[in-house]
C-alpha cells in the first residue's frame, strides 16, 4: 500500500462521519501506519484534510478539525503594517535569502559582474515576450537564470502586491486563528513569502501554507526560499510543495478546507484558453474552500490581462461565486461590462540591494521595476462583500446604466472610486467610477481649481463608496466611455457603507 492509499483510506471515512477511530480504517492501512506514533506518521496526511488525531485508550480518533474563529490583528500592529505598505520595501533577511539562493546557483557571489550581466540579458529577453525578440534568437543561460531574473525584477513588486491584499484581509477581519493557504503556481514562492512576511507583523494566527507548481526550477526556488523564511516566523508550518499542472491536477489531491485559495499573475498565462473553460478551471480547483475562504485572483495592470480577469470574475459569479472586492454590485445587479480597464496601485517599491546593483549599469532603467499596479478580485462562497452598502429604494441617485438619457444635465450618482488619478500630470484629475449596471466606462472628472470640492474622491481608497451630487453627464466619443464632471455646484462626499 503507497501514501496515495492511506490518503484515500481517510479521506472516504472523513466524507462519511466527521470523526471515526483509526481501527474504523481498512486493516492494511492500519498496519501500514505502524503502532509506534500514528498521529506523528499521520500528521501531513491530515494537515491535507484538515482532520485532527488524538490518542484515546487504545485507540487513536481522527476528526474535522472545528471551524477557525476570525482573528483581527492588534489596531497598533495593523497601524505598523499600514505604514510598511506606505514605504514599501523588501526585508532584509529576504533579500539575504535571494542573494544567497543566487550564489547557491551561480557557484559565484550574487554581485559578481558575470552573474548580473547574465540576469540583465535574460531579464531582456523576458521583456522581449518570451525570449523572442523581433525573430532575434533568443537569449538563455538555462533555465536557472530564468528564476534569477524573476527574483531579481518582477518579484519584488508581485511580493508588495499581496502583501497589500493581506492587509486588506486582515484589516476586514477575513484572516483566521488557524489559517490554511493554498499557493496555485507558486513559482519560486512570492505568495507564500508574502504570507509569511504579513504574519510575523500582524500575528493572526496560525499558518499552514501549501503549493501547487509545474516547474522544477520554480519548486527548487520554493524550497530554498520558502522554509528558510519560516524558520523566523513562529506559529507558520510549510508544507512540501506539490508539482502538477493547475490545467490538469485531480483536486481531490489538494488540501481541503482551505481558507485562502491564490492565484498570484499565474491565469494570465492560459492565453489560449477561452474565459469559460479558464472559469471552469478555477470553480474546479475553489472546491477546496472552506464555507467562509476568500479565492484571490491577481494579474498584471494593463489593459489585456486587467480586461481578462473582469470577464473572469463575470463569469466566476455567474457560476456561483461572489466578488468581495474590489467590485460592489450597488443596485443588486450582475456586473456584465463591455470592458473594464481597472488596477490598484500603491506606492513604490525601494529597489532591493539587487535590483540596485543591476540598475548600476548604462543601461539600468531597464532593470529597475518598482511600481506597484496590479488587478485583482477576491471571491467567496458566502455571499460577503467588502462594502455592504446598496442603494436604497427611493434614493434620488441615478444608475449609470441611464446616462445615455441625461446628456448634459446634472444628475446625483453612487459610485465605487475604480482607479488612482488616471489624469497623467494633466490639469484634471481623472478617476474611473462604477456601480455596477454600465456597459461603457464611466470616468469622474475634477478640475484642478475644483479639487477642494472632491477631496473624499481625490483621496479615497480603492473601491470606496461614493456620493457624487449634481454632476454634468458628458460623453466622450474618442473613449466611448461616459463623463462625469465635478464643479463649483457640485458635492462630494462619502457613503457610510457599514
Amino acid at each position: 500500500m503507497n501514501d496515495g492509499e492511506i490518503l484515500s483510506a481517510l479521506r472516504a471515512r472523513a466524507g462519511e462521519r466527521p470523526s471515526f477511530l483509526l481501527s474504523d480504517l481498512p486493516e492494511g492501512t492500519v498496519r501500514r501506519i505502524g503502532k509506534g506514533d500514528p498521529c506523528r506518521v499521520l500528521e501531513p496526511y491530515l494537515s491535507s484534510l484538515a482532520l485532527g488525531c488524538v490518542r484515546r485508550g487504545e485507540d487513536i480518533v481522527i476528526s474535522r478539525l472545528p471551524p477557525a474563529k476570525p482573528s483581527v490583528p492588534a489596531p497598533d500592529a495593523l497601524g505598523e503594517d499600514e505604514e510598511y505598505l506606505r514605504h514599501p520595501s523588501i526585508p532584509g533577511d529576504l533579500q539575504g535569502l535571494i542573494e544567497g539562493y543566487i550564489g547557491k546557483k551561480t557557484g559565484k557571489n550574487w554581485d559578481d559582474p558575470v552573474v548580473l550581466e547574465r540576469i540583465r540579458a535574460t531579464i531582456r529577453a523576458q521583456k522581449g515576450e518570451y525570449w523572442a525578440q523581433a525573430g532575434r534568437r533568443p537569449i538563455s543561460y538555462g533555465k536557472g537564470y530564468r528564476v534569477l531574473a524573476y527574483l531579481a525584477y518582477q518579484f519584488p513588486v508581485s511580493f508588495l502586491q499581496l502583501r497589500h491584499l493581506l492587509h486588506d484581509l486582515a484589516a476586514d477581519g477575513l484572516l483566521k486563528e488557524r489559517m490554511r493557504v493554498l499557493d496555485i503556481g507558486s513559482g519560486p514562492g512570492t505568495t507564500s513569502l508574502a504570507v509569511l512576511d504579513a504574519w510575523r507583523r500582524l500575528s493572526p494566527g496560525v499558518a499552514t501554507i501549501f503549493a501547487l507548481e509545474r516547474e522544477t526550477e520554480n519548486l527548487e526556488a520554493y524550497r530554498s526560499l520558502v522554509p528558510a523564511l519560516a524558520r523566523g516566523v513562529p506559529r507558520t508550518r510549510i508544507e512540501e510543495p506539490v508539482r502538477g499542472d493547475l490545467r490538469s491536477f485531480d483536486p481531490e489531491h489538494l488540501p481541503r478546507e482551505v481558507d485562502l485559495l491564490v492565484f498570484g499573475n499565474v491565469l494570465n498565462e492560459l492565453r489560449g484558453i477561452p474565459v469559460g473553460e479558464r472559469a471552469a478551471l478555477v470553480e474546479r480547483i475553489s472546491g477546496t474552500l472552506s464555507p467562509d475562504g476568500t479565492l484571490a485572483i491577481l494579474e498584471p495592470a494593463d489593459l489585456e490581462n486587467s480586461l481578462a480577469l473582469r470577464r473572469l470574475s463575470v463569469e466566476l459569479a455567474r457560476r456561483g461565486l461572489t466578488v468581495y472586492a474590489p467590485c460592489t454590485p450597488l443596485w443588486s445587479t450582475v456586473c456584465t461590462p463591455d470592458r473594464c480597464w481597472t488596477f490598484r496601485e500603491g506606492p513604490p517599491i525601494t529597489p532591493p540591494r539587487l535590483m540596485v546593483r543591476l540598475g548600476a549599469s548604462g543601461d539600468g532603467y531597464r532593470y529597475i521595476n518598482t511600481d506597484v499596479k496590479f488587478s485583482y478580485a477576491l471571491l467567496r462562497k458566502d455571499r460577503l462583500t467588502r462594502e455592504l452598502y446598496r442603494v436604497p429604494r427611493g434614493v434620488k441617485a441615478l444608475r449609470l446604466s441611464a446616462l445615455q438619457r441625461h446628456l448634459k444635465h446634472r444628475v446625483n450618482v453612487v459610485v465605487a472610486k475604480m482607479s488612482g488619478n488616471l489624469g497623467g500630470g494633466r490639469a484634471d484629475h481623472v478617476f474611473k467610477v462604477c456601480d455596477g449596471t454600465s456597459r461603457k466606462p464611466v470616468f469622474a472628472v475634477v478640475p484642478e481649481h475644483h479639487a477642494a470640492r472632491a477631496r473624499a474622491l481625490l483621496e479615497g481608497k480603492y473601491g470606496e463608496i461614493l456620493l457624487l451630487g449634481n454632476v454634468v453627464v458628458r460623453f466622450n466619443p474618442a473613449r466611448d466611455a461616459f463623463n462625469l464632471f465635478v464643479d463649483r455646484l457640485t458635492r462630494v462626499r462619502v457613503v457610510e457603507s457599514r
